[in-house]
């Protein structure tokens, strides 16, 4: 009788155990899946307002250029934004519209970034004879950079890794523009 109630006991105290172990384990998933809605809003909020900066510059490109084209009409995930063919210039625009363009510098000397890979792109496109400006929308204003020749202007850029850590992208290459190589979009 001893070692049914010792059995019987032991068996409670295993369950018990189970159960609590069961209860962090979907206590972990439960917190798991908003973190991931969190990130899914933040990624799609970021869509929306990288639209809203796009639609902004393309007004501007416009009035200056009559033959520009959305390259996002084709592919959401275009290289560079906009193009202009018969001007032959490609146009990438940076919605950072909550910040100032030098929120980020925190004393050194690193500026607006954009992705690497669009800089890769920029040299290849240079050699057709397109010209590359980037764009950045910033709270205190719209500023840009024009690559032109990245072998005589490399003083004015830095490589790096940096990532969106509200979406929780892994860090990916970018280029940092130096803020005194930017010009503000009068």
């Amino acid at each position: 009788m001893i070692s049914m109630l010792i059995d019987s006991s032991l068996e409670k105290k295993r369950l018990e155990k189970k159960h609590e172990q069961m209860k962090r384990r979907c206590a972990n998933t439960r917190r798991k899946k908003r973190s991931m809605e969190r990130r899914k809003n933040v990624i799609r909020e970021n869509f929306i307002s990288g639209k809203i900066g796009e639609e902004k510059i393309l007004k501007i490109l416009k009035k200056k250029y009559e033959n520009v084209i959305d390259n996002n009409i084709k592919n959401k995930f275009s290289t560079f934004d906009f193009t202009d063919n018969t001007m032959k210039i490609d146009f990438e625009c940076k919605h950072r519209e909550p910040y100032t363009h030098d929120q980020f510098n925190n004393g050194y000397d690193l500026g607006l970034m954009y992705g690497r890979n669009k800089f890769d792109y920029s040299v290849e496109r240079l050699k057709e004879g397109y010209r590359q400006i980037v764009f950045w929308i910033c709270k205190d204003g719209i500023f840009y950079y024009e690559l032109t020749d990245p072998e005589k202007q490399k003083r004015q850029y830095t490589f790096g890794k940096n990532s969106n850590k509200n979406s929780g992208q892994p860090p990916k290459d970018v280029v940092y523009v130096k803020l005194d190589y930017l010009t503000k979009l009068q």
